[in-house]
């Protein structure tokens, strides 16, 4: 483990606790994350794309089942 890796972790979460402590860092965080929750999905078009690929193999395989069944 490097020398620095550990006092990098304690000062992060200290970092992380201090935020928690004050109401006015809180509700910052509670606006971040509503807007993060409002925000459009940048996956959006990959996603349906994706979708309607596992459509057409599930699509496929189906058909690829009835084949050997008959």
């Amino acid at each position: 483990m490097k020398n620095w890796l550990l006092p990098i972790a304690v000062l992060g979460m200290s970092g992380i606790g201090l935020l928690c402590t004050s109401e006015r860092a809180r509700a910052q965080m509670r606006n971040l994350f509503d807007r993060m929750a409002d925000a459009p999905d940048p996956f959006g078009p990959f996603n349906q794309a994706l979708e309607r690929e596992l459509e057409y193999i599930q699509h496929t395989l189906d058909q690829l089942s009835e084949a050997l069944e008959a």
